[in-house]
């Protein structure tokens, strides 16, 4: 038992080393991520998620936005996921010549493949997402987004981290491109809640305005 923990205990230093030397490498907004979500399994197929969602920007100093979701999935084939989401934002928008809370809606449609080997679970999730005021005229942002990760085998160790890649490609607005870096940790309450928490670094490669960098610390409870 000393061993598996030194072992879990040298991987998670590793890992959080690697993550925070980007954080201290520059000079980046902190930002705070909170989610309570619901889960519904309609059949052996289909799911439905319920989700609210509170951010914190500007090193947790500033309300970004109150965000109210619903995703429904779809598993055709074992190992193979589709995905519909639904989002209204009311985001605080504190720069620029136009400031105040907007209100918005994004949709996004996703594919999602699992692959299992002997050292690690993969996935490579494929979406296309729209982000569309509700109160400013040819104010959108369309995306690609691309993102594997990797849930890394280690013997006796239930809940184990999940690293990922994300990559965000804006193809219709301002021309952004972003990358997303990060680690997962999720910790079963339950047969029927369970608690994530997340960390990623995220830059920002800008066409018209100057490159910027965040990081965030992700909370999430789920139950069903």
């Amino acid at each position: 038992m000393l061993i598996i923990d030194s072992k879990k205990n040298a991987y998670l230093l590793f890992t959080m080393l690697f993550f925070l030397s980007s954080v201290y490498s520059q000079d980046n907004d902190f930002r705070g991520w909170s989610e309570i979500e619901y889960n519904l399994d309609i059949n052996n197929n289909i799911s439905l998620a319920l989700s609210q969602h509170f951010r914190l920007k500007e090193d947790f100093n500033t309300v970004d936005s109150y965000i109210t979701e619903s995703e429904i999935t779809f598993s055709p084939l074992k190992k193979l996921k589709l995905s519909g989401q639904l989002r209204y934002y009311y985001r605080n928008d504190n720069s620029g010549g136009v400031q105040g809370f907007e209100n918005m809606y994004r949709y996004r449609l996703g594919i999602e493949k699992r692959f299992n080997t002997d050292l690690l679970n993969f996935e490579l999730r494929l979406a296309y997402q729209n982000r569309v005021s509700l109160d400013r005229e040819n104010r959108f942002k369309k995306r690609i987004r691309i993102r594997p990760l990797a849930e890394i085998k280690i013997k006796d160790w239930k809940n184990r981290p999940k690293l990922f890649y994300e990559y965000f490609n804006e193809i219709d607005g301002s021309d952004q491109k972003a990358h997303r870096y990060g680690i997962s940790l999720k910790k079963e309450l339950n047969k029927n809640q369970s608690f994530i928490i997340r960390y990623f670094f995220q830059k920002y490669d800008e066409k018209f305005i100057s490159d910027f960098t965040n990081n965030i610390i992700s909370i999430k409870y789920s139950f069903n």
